[in-house]
Parts: C-alpha cells; structure tokens; sequence
C-alpha cells in the first residue's frame, strides 16, 4: 500500500498526459495537487503545512535558475526572428552551397544546436524546421532533421536541465557536464549517421563519411573540452561554433578554383559579413561569458555582488555570474546594434511572457513534487524498493527511467527534478556509484525530450503534415528509443569492466 501510494505523485503525470490528454502545465498542477493532498493526509507520508509551503518555495527558487535563463534566451530569439535575420541563415545556406548534405550537417550539428544552447524551449527546432523547408527538403525530412538538431539538449538554454540536476543532488556542475559529455559522444555518431540516412539513405552515409565523421569529432571534442576546461552552460554554444566553422571550410575547399574563385571572392566576402553579423549576438554572449569565467578579478567580482543567498533553502544564485544576466546584457546589445524598433521589441516580449510562463510554472510544480517526496520519504521507500527489485542491476533499468521522463516532460530539468533524486537514492542503497547512475539520468532525459508528444504534434503542424503525426510518432519514437538503447551498451560495458 506504501509503494502504492508513493508512486501515485508520478503515476497522476502519466495518467494526465497520456489518459486524460492534458497539457504539461495542467498535468503539471493536478499532479501537484494530488502530492499535497497525500502528504497533508497521509498519516505513512505526512508533512506539516510549513513543510509543504517549503518544499513548494524550493522547486520555485530551483526553476527561478532556469527560468532566468530562458527568459532572455527565448526574448533574444524572438528578437532576431522579428527582424528576419533568422530567414537570412536559410538564403545564406543556398548562395554557399547547393550540396544539400553539407547544408544538412551545418544545420543538424552546427546552427540548430547553436540557437538550441541560448535559447533553450525547443527552439531550436521551430527555427530549422522552416530553413529546411525553405532549402527544399520533404516536410517529413525537415522534421527528423529538426529533431536530431536537438541532440545536445542537456546542453540547451546554456545548460539549465544540467544544472538543475547538480543542484538537486550537490553535484559538481563541472563533473555531471563532463560525465554527460563522455556518454553523448557515440550519441553523436548515431545522429550523424542517422540524418545523412534520412537525406540519402546508405548512399548517402557512405559518400560523406568523412564530412561526417570531421562534424562528429568536432563537435564531440568541442562538448567534451569545452565542460572540462572552460564552461557547461558555454559547451553547446562552443561546439556549435566550431563544427559551423568546419562546416564552412569545407564548403570554400570543396568550391570553384581559379579565375571563378577570384571573382566570386568580393561577393563571398560580402556573404560573409552578412553572417557575422547575424549571429554577433551569439559572439558578444560567447566572449562575455568567457571573460566572466576565465579572467580571476571578473570572475570574482561577479560572483560576489548581487548574491541570493537563502541559507534556510540552501540555495545560492549569483545573479550577475548566471548565464541569464548576460543573455539579458546580449538581448540589449542586440537590440542598439540592429536599432530594433520600439513595437518590435514590444511584440517580442508579449510572445516571450506568453511562452515564459506556463513553462516556469509546470517545472516549479514539478520540482516541487520532488522535493515534497523526498522530504516524506516517498524517495527513499521507492529507492528502497527498486533497490531490493533489481540490485545493481539497477543501473540498466536508469537509463529507461530517465528517458521516460524526458519523454513524459519534454524538459530535461522537469525529468531530472522528477527522477534525479530518486536515481541518486537507489544508487546509493545497492552501492553504485551515484554519480555514474544520475549521469545516465541526465544524459538519456535529455535525448528523449526530442520524441516528446507535444512536441511531435507541433513538428507535424510545423511542416504542415498534421495527417501524418502518427507516423512522425513512430519513427521519432524508435529513433530515440535507439539512441537510449546505445546507452544502455555503454553501461554494459562499463559493468563488465567493473566486475
């Protein structure tokens, strides 16, 4: 009856997505609902009304994080899109180069994932889905392509769903960024191989291995390097440059030489510029938060001004070190560089807050139904159970569990403040390595937050194929399931090694 009743917070999303067809906010609530209804009731899980509220203040503080983050992140977007400087990105791919491979890995591997790492909420996504159209490819192609785009999303709004998992189990950001990166790595070498099949089929995986596998070296490295050495929130954008500055060498080693090289030189250096300009924000917010991170005094002084410390939540936010204060910074630059009129800037913030919204309140619900079962013991009773359930077997079922809650939320940080806690516990009860297990957490979370189901409906209205959102389903669906069955070989493997 215990377990029964501990499981039912998590059941009531399921029951609610999925049965009773509701969106993630309202799921979100009732789900909420339900939890405080069960610890205020129950006398095997009770919590007093004071805890309650506390528990309910924690999951706001914890999205506060996130949600500071994305607000900039999607206002830049918003932005940038009204001043047609995202339809600008799809031009320049034509003038550059027919090659539609090409033009395909640049978007998957280097501009999808750049927009995915600012501005977080899928974004990335809705941007690549009409520049695909607009370069010609199928609707059903565009969507597929879109959604491999997203293959950093642990990464995403400068890695807030990363982030909200170290904070939730006190975990070095550092450490869970690069423990996430080593396991994405043969990730990404299944969507390189996967969206050059989705071009082309085989012809067209073995006609640009090369191309492909430098854009899968690249961008690894760039992941890896980038969470040990420099930056998490910084490592997709980082990646991003790289593989896109690959991308366009290439494409000049791969053009005309001669006479026509020269006279297209003038017209190429034009391109060129045109497209530094498109993406200085990207720049200024690159260069900013590397100044912030690498030279000591700023460093420092960033990190001691303007501090919310709440020591009675153990929670602490510098607000001028956090990646949002310079998206905010960048969606000011943007705005005197480009001279954005007034009702421009207007329209964009209207569209951010109507966006804003529903998603800092459905991920406060749902860190908040975390903390209010960890805090009633609903965690540690199910850690328990799953412990006895499955031993150290346990570390093949993470994996699932975690990609079930990147598939139910869409949201890496609402998977991980679903689950994160609960896989830490269990880890710890049948001695595995924690830190291990919670990496599996994150990594699968956020890979299956691209077959999501509200996202696939919007793909699928996106590219004008409503008629064939089952099918886009389907094979979305088994994509990722792929993707999270790659990393359960990584963990056999692993487990092998350590036995």
């Amino acid at each position: 009856m215990a377990i029964l009743l501990a499981l039912i917070p998590i059941m009531m999303i399921f029951i609610c997505l999925f049965l009773f067809k509701q969106t993630s906010l309202r799921s979100s609530l009732i789900s909420y609902a339900v939890s405080v209804g069960i610890v205020l009731l129950s006398p095997m899980f009770q919590l007093g009304i004071s805890e309650t509220v506390h528990a309910t203040i924690k999951g706001w503080l914890i999205c506060f994080i996130v949600g500071y983050v994305l607000f900039f992140g999607i206002f830049l977007f918003h932005l940038m899109n009204k001043m047609g400087y995202i339809d600008q990105v799809a031009r320049f791919l034509e003038e550059v180069t027919q090659d539609r491979l090409l033009q395909m890995l640049l978007m998957c591997f280097g501009i999808c994932p750049l927009i995915e790492s600012v501005s977080g909420f899928g974004i990335g996504f809705m941007v690549a889905a009409p520049i695909f159209l607009s370069l010609g490819y199928k609707p059903f192609q565009a969507v597929l392509l879109s959604f491999i785009g997203l293959l950093a999303s642990s990464w995403g709004a400068m890695a807030t769903g990363t982030i909200i998992g170290s904070q939730l189990i006190n975990m070095p950001l550092t450490t869970l960024g690069t423990n996430t990166a080593l396991l994405s790595i043969p990730m990404f070498a299944y969507f390189v191989i996967l969206s050059l099949h989705v071009v082309g089929g085989w012809q067209a995986v073995i006609e640009k291995w090369k191309e492909g596998f430098g854009f899968f070296l690249l961008f690894s490295l760039g992941i890896y390097l980038s969470n040990a050495y420099v930056s998490v929130e910084l490592a997709g954008i980082l990646s991003s440059i790289v593989t896109i500055t690959f991308g366009f060498l290439i494409i000049k080693l791969k053009g005309k030489s001669g006479q026509n090289l020269i006279t297209e030189h003038a017209a190429a250096t034009e391109r060129e510029v045109s497209i530094i300009k498109i993406i200085s924000p990207y720049i200024f917010l690159t260069v900013c938060i590397l100044l912030s991170r690498l030279v000591p005094a700023l460093h420092d002084l960033f990190r001691s001004y303007v501090v919310l410390d709440l020591k009675s939540y153990s929670y602490k936010l510098e607000l001028l070190y956090s990646p949002g204060f310079w998206l905010g910074m960048t969606c000011l630059f943007t705005i005197i560089f480009f001279r954005i009129p007034s009702n421009i800037i207007k329209q964009s913030l209207s569209q951010t807050i109507k966006q804003w919204i529903p998603f800092a309140i459905t991920t406060t619900m749902f860190i908040a139904i975390s903390e209010l079962m960890g805090a009633s013991g609903m965690h540690s009773l199910l850690a328990k159970t799953a412990g006895e359930t499955f031993g150290t077997f346990f570390v093949f079922v993470a994996p699932f569990i975690g990609g079930i809650g990147g598939f139910l939320t869409g949201s890496n940080a609402g998977s991980n403040a679903m689950f994160i806690k609960l896989q830490m516990q269990t880890a710890q009860n049948v001695a595995l390595p924690w830190q291990y297990v919670t990496t599996l957490q994150n990594t699968a979370s956020s890979v299956a937050t691209i077959a999501c189901p509200s996202r696939i409906t919007l793909g699928a209205y996106l590219c004008n194929i409503p008629y064939r959102e089952n099918e886009l389903l389907k094979k979305t669906t088994l994509m990722i399931f792929g993707a999270v069955l790659l990393i359960v070989v990584e963990v056999v493997v692993w487990y092998m090694l350590r036995n």
